[in-house]
């Protein structure tokens, strides 16, 4: 499929399903009971940081932080390089941030690798209560919301989710397949999967993400997850069958990236101005050889209140 039917059915997909609120009753009242199962199971990815160059800053993390009210001067650029793949991610972090960049690269680190590849940018800002959403690809979080696990896999669910990474529904969330698995179920989740049928699918790739990595599994956690095993069994499939497979499980090595943004002249003060003008526009672009994965344009802000 081209870039720009991804783009169409992506946008009016979220359209769509932003007033489908979902009825089915939730499961648990969030999945806090998560969050330390995964803490101890998923093992942070070792990586090394370099700052980007100065005086610049990737153009999707100037955009974001304008539309929140944020200075890109704000803004510290970061190349974080996991062990795991050949090409760092650039992480946008506000000095003011609600927690330190180490929370933040770890928790990423955390997930797996071909999890992680269909994120572009991390970008942290700061807030007084926490929040997260997902703009094409780049994980947006507020507040405390950078040291959740359960954040960091859910924002990521989305990608995979609206690029298309499962496997052969693309996206899952508006498939015929799914509808037809979450009907045969009697339960979501949690509220928040009540949302909507994007929201509900990133839930439960949370709850799959945990039945796969931590031992005694979501099943063993709560004695009524049956009522959601449909979509859980969905999600558990289409992970499985992906390419690259297992996208849910730790291993393995990168096979493909998001394209970086390009960078652009953070403006601002002379003296960050000056930094700008006085070295060329550092070099973005994925090597030969890196599958450039497929993006497209969405945003899940109006319905992500995730914190």
């Amino acid at each position: 499929m081209h870039v720009s039917s991804i783009t169409t059915t992506v946008t009016l997909l979220l359209a769509l399903v932003s007033s489908q609120r979902l009825t089915k009753p939730p499961l648990q009242q969030n999945l806090d009971n998560l969050k330390q199962g995964f803490l101890n199971n998923l093992k942070p990815v070792s990586s090394t940081r370099t700052a980007f160059q100065a005086g610049y800053i990737p153009s999707d993390c100037k955009k974001i932080a304008q539309r929140e009210g944020f200075k890109p001067a704000d803004i510290q650029s970061w190349n974080i390089k996991y062990n795991d793949c050949s090409v760092a991610w650039i992480f946008c972090y506000h000095k003011s941030s609600n927690g330190p960049l180490n929370d933040l690269v770890d928790r990423f680190g955390r997930l797996p690798v071909h999890t992680r590849q269909f994120s572009r940018h991390i970008v942290s800002l700061p807030a007084t209560s926490g929040h997260a959403y997902n703009d094409g690809g780049n994980l947006v979080f507020f507040g405390d919301t950078l040291s959740n696990i359960n954040v960091h896999i859910h924002e990521s669910a989305h990608s995979l989710d609206l690029l298309g990474a499962f496997f052969p529904d693309k996206p899952l969330s508006s498939s015929t397949k799914w509808i037809n698995e979450y009907n045969q179920d009697s339960a979501v989740p949690d509220p928040y999967a009540q949302t909507n049928q994007v929201e509900n699918v990133a839930q439960n790739t949370v709850v799959t993400t945990y039945e796969r990595n931590v031992p005694g599994g979501f099943f063993g956690l709560n004695p009524n997850a049956n009522k959601i095993f449909h979509q859980y069994a969905t999600v558990d499939t289409e992970q499985r069958e992906a390419d690259p497979a297992r996208l849910l499980v730790p291993g393995g090595t990168c096979t493909g990236r998001l394209a970086n943004s390009s960078p652009v002249p953070i403006s601002g003060t002379a003296t960050v101005q000056a930094a700008a003008a006085a070295a060329a526009a550092p070099n973005v672009a994925l090597p030969a050889g890196m599958t450039t994965i497929k993006g497209a344009t969405f945003n899940t802000n109006s319905t992500c209140h995730f914190g």
